[in-house]
């Protein structure tokens, strides 16, 4: 399916920049990683930047997801380092387009998937932002150049540590009003003993920080959006407004539309339109009606999307969202694209 969709816009497997695997039973990851063997059978010129995350539902009853990133740019380089283990069932880490560089998924893991022990999240993860400054510093970049994150973690528990030790770690590289949008998603299950998983997107270009005075800001946390060029990566949105009140208690058809005004502002702040926004990820708490949240995002975008295409989009569940959120979206716009 994914090679048809490819080839409707004249691509194919070979121009994938990026691709994560979102599944149901993550002991399926060893069989998948055989059957992408067999899909680039020459991993060491063409493998996308690669991701496993196990999560508690998928649509339809569907036991796997793939989500990706494509290009015809010939502008484009595998990142492989040779002091860094690669997370387990991938072939490189990262990709590079221009001026854009996509990370694979980012743990603390050795090259057979093991952590070492004992292990907690406070040590794990200033360990995967190390790596992922290895990486960078590979490309003659830093983790100031990081203009995205994805931080898949096992459960809420962990979640004061890994703020606080993400926070010492991006001390004298960030303002606190300027940390990457960031969406921090609690997952089922990220393989045995691995706390944390980091999905990273970086700019050689310089970048700019959004921030509408129409939603919430979170210093220390992340920042609302980051500009590159024409790009805009739009931190998870979720109901939360002023003074951390969640909006629309209960009620998913509210919680999305509130999700979706947050990007609608940031978007305008930002030059642009939620009609720009080209790809959504969506997460929902488990055992949430998909169909009240599709019947409002549709909705939502035929009103405030000026006839612009439906973007692309993925909803999958997860175990935990922030408290008495039941949806997040984030979003990625390209900004001056004509909707013809």
């Amino acid at each position: 399916n994914l090679r048809t969709a490819l080839r409707t816009v004249g691509q194919d497997l070979e121009n994938l920049v990026t691709l994560t695997v979102f599944l149901l039973d993550y002991r399926d990851a060893q069989e998948i990683a055989d059957a992408l063997d067999v899909a680039f059978p020459h991993s060491e010129q063409a493998y996308p930047a690669t991701t496993f995350i196990g999560v508690m539902g998928l649509e339809d009853g569907c036991r796997i997801t793939m989500d990706a990133v494509a290009t015809t740019s010939q502008d484009r380089e595998q990142i492989c380092v040779p002091d860094v283990a690669y997370a387990l069932r991938s072939h490189c880490h990262g990709v590079r387009v221009g001026d854009l560089l996509f990370l694979s998924g980012i743990d603390a893991a050795d090259a057979q998937g093991k952590v070492p022990r004992p292990s907690n999240i406070e040590d794990q993860t200033p360990e995967v932002l190390n790596r992922i400054e290895t990486i960078l510093k590979s490309q003659k970049l830093s983790l100031g150049n990081v203009c995205r994150t994805f931080m898949f973690l096992a459960s809420t528990e962990y979640r004061p540590g890994y703020t606080e030790a993400r926070k010492k770690r991006y001390h004298g590289i960030f303002e606190e009003d300027e940390f990457p949008p960031n969406s921090g998603i609690y997952v089922k299950e990220l393989g045995t003993g691995i706390l944390l998983r980091s999905v990273v997107i970086a700019s050689q270009e310089s970048k700019i920080t959004i921030h509408s005075p129409k939603v919430r800001e979170a210093p220390g946390l992340f920042s609302q959006a980051v500009r590159v060029g024409k790009w805009v990566f739009v931190a998870g949105q979720d109901a939360i407004g002023f003074n951390r009140q969640v909006e629309a208690i209960g009620d998913l058809a509210g919680q999305t539309e509130v999700a979706l005004t947050h990007i609608k502002h940031i978007l305008e702040e930002a030059g642009g339109s939620i009609g720009d926004v080209v790809k959504t990820t969506v997460y929902l708490m488990a055992g949430q009606d998909r169909l009240k949240f599709a019947t409002a995002y549709r909705e939502f975008f035929k009103t405030h999307g000026r006839g612009s295409p439906m973007p692309a989009g993925l909803t999958l569940e997860v175990r935990e969202l922030a408290p008495s959120c039941l949806v997040e979206v984030d979003a990625v716009a390209l900004l001056g694209i004509d909707p013809r």
